[in-house]
């Protein structure tokens, strides 16, 4: 599926802003590969380890609120494209990929500590609890009302 079909896919959705962004800067960064010079702008593998240095905290740390890669990129000194491109150079992953992970970590652990599903998705940074139903199972294989059945966890009071 072509990038410009994926930011499609993503505009006609509200819930994930940074997700669109990166689309969009990743659909601009094809096409000025593809017609553009060959220039290679990166900066070297000790730059990109000191990037997530510095960009992982901030991840952790706000990872519930609606982050957008302006706010990932302008205290770093980046612009939205170099961002993406060293992240991903990095990490394998794109900004919006790597918070979801740590998004989903944060909801398993508000779900085993008994918050009702609903609940754990907004406080791990989730638009709903359908929008942690979609990752939850993409990435773990079942819902979380599946794991949540199969820990036997019971809600907190």
């Amino acid at each position: 599926v072509s990038v410009f079909h994926k930011l499609h896919c993503a505009l006609e959705q509200v819930d994930d802003r940074l997700r669109q962004q990166e689309l969009l800067a990743q659909g601009f960064a094809m096409l000025s590969r593809r017609y553009g010079s060959d220039r290679d702008t990166d900066a070297s593998d000790v730059g990109n380890r000191h990037l997530l240095r510095r960009l992982r905290p901030v991840l952790e740390d706000r990872h519930a609120e609606r982050l957008t890669l302006d706010d990932l990129s302008a205290p770093l000194g980046l612009s939205p494209f170099q961002l993406i491109r060293l992240f991903r150079r990095a990490t394998g992953l794109t900004p919006h990929a790597y918070l979801t992970q740590i998004r989903l970590r944060a909801a398993l652990s508000h779900l085993r500590a008994g918050l009702p599903i609903a609940e754990a998705a907004v406080a791990a940074g989730f638009f709903d609890q359908s929008a942690l139903n979609r990752h939850f199972r993409r990435i773990y294989g079942i819902t979380p009302r599946q794991f949540v059945a199969a820990q036997g966890i019971r809600p907190a009071a």
